[in-house]
């Protein structure tokens, strides 16, 4: 019997959603409880460390020794000042006016001409992971010296990954609350299970393609407003709400609609976004100006109207980490048109730890659908004539 006429029930998982594809040590999300680990660490201890101390954690499966983290801060160091020709391929595709993140993506696949020597890596996917992660910070910053019309600035002496970011963004050195602020935002978003971006990542590299063309692939999944790209929607949402008072009626209305605000609810967690507990009140901290306080005030009343809205549900809409994060980032001197690609410059650790787990026992990752065209009919001649 053709599969379009049997009665046999069939069980379709639409976002394989509850479907365990695959193992991994690198991250837990402990949806039930509100829980994040990295190698078995909560994250939220985590983040009290230096980014590329985690990074390294995720990377290779401990925390690193003071002349692992020094090998690879110079490394990153070393490796991230961009190769002229790349530069410029850059600054021309910015110029083509097209999102920061469609840049970067494009530009991915060649960010691993001129490998250094040395690198930490321990097999060559690695190593092209690494070489991208180190050269993601001067690709971020070349986009946006060049959509200002202004010269990048000068490479900088600052070893340390997290300083030499900002400083390449802002030209000038952070504060010591500033780049704690950066480090533990980053450190938040280096991983999380079999995210969409991820799970990209990881289906690409299970094609035996190179490894930064996996990461590109990556890149345009956490573009999505449904994934990256919610900390950009979720900050211009409140921009456009203007004030706190007017909270109560969007939600209703968005409610009544069925309409999604980017930024609330998460698919994993039942009680709490952890991350988002932590990046809340890093935001609180960094909104002393008048009109990022207002933005911040605003999101905090819409999230305590979706809430107060949605209680009776089996489970309330609580914000999840791109709510608040616009609001960090803008203090931290970061347009809104780069919050995704600050995402991605965290991310691509992950996505590398990745990219190494799955080639190390790899399967081609090739899932099965459930045909529901017509069934199997002839081609009639007369249909090939000419009108």
């Amino acid at each position: 019997m053709h599969p379009m006429n049997t009665t046999q029930s069939i069980e379709i998982h639409k976002g394989l959603e509850g479907i365990l594809a695959d193992s991994t040590a690198l991250s837990l999300v402990e949806g039930e409880g509100g829980h994040l680990y990295y190698r078995g660490y909560p994250v939220e201890a985590l983040a009290e460390k230096r980014f590329v101390e985690v990074a390294w954690l995720l990377l290779f499966g401990e925390l690193p020794h003071v002349a692992d983290l020094d090998e690879f801060e110079d490394f990153l160091w070393k490796a991230g000042q961009l190769p002229e020709d790349v530069a410029a391929n850059v600054r021309a595709l910015t110029r083509l006016g097209g999102h920061p993140m469609a840049t970067l993506q494009a530009i991915t696949p060649l960010l691993t001409v001129e490998p250094p020597r040395t690198s930490p890596g321990r097999t060559p996917h690695e190593k092209e992971g690494l070489l991208v992660t180190a050269r993601v910070p001067a690709v971020i910053a070349t986009i946006h010296a060049e959509r200002a019309g202004r010269e990048p600035v000068a490479y900088p002496w600052a070893r340390r990954y997290a300083e030499r970011y900002l400083y390449l963004l802002n030209n000038r050195a952070p504060t010591a609350d500033e780049l704690r602020a950066f480090e533990c935002m980053q450190i938040l978003q280096l991983d999380h299970g079999f995210n969409a971006s991820t799970f990209t990542a990881r289906v690409a590299t299970s094609t035996l393609g190179p490894t930064a063309s996996a990461l590109s692939a990556a890149m345009g999944a956490l573009f999505g407003s449904l994934h990256g790209g919610a900390d950009q929607a979720a900050l211009e949402m409140a921009i456009e709400l203007g004030a706190p008072e007017n909270a109560e009626a969007f939600v209703a209305t968005c409610l009544a609609e069925r309409r999604k605000v980017m930024g609330m609810g998460h698919r994993e967690y039942r009680l709490v976004d952890p991350r988002a507990s932590v990046l809340k009140r890093m935001a609180e901290k960094v909104a002393i100006e008048p009109s990022l306080n207002r933005l911040y005030q605003t999101l905090l009343a819409v999230e305590a109207a979706f809430v107060a809205q949605t209680r009776a549900k089996r489970r309330p809409l609580r914000a999840n980490m791109e709510f608040y994060k616009g609001i960090v980032c803008l203090g931290l001197g970061i347009p809104k048109e780069l919050f995704t690609a600050t995402f991605a410059a965290s991310r691509v650790f992950g996505w590398t730890a990745h990219i190494a787990e799955q080639r190390a026992d790899n399967r081609l990752i090739r899932p099965s659908a459930h045909y529901v065209g017509p069934a199997p009919r002839e081609l009639e001649a007369e249909s090939l004539k000419s009108a």
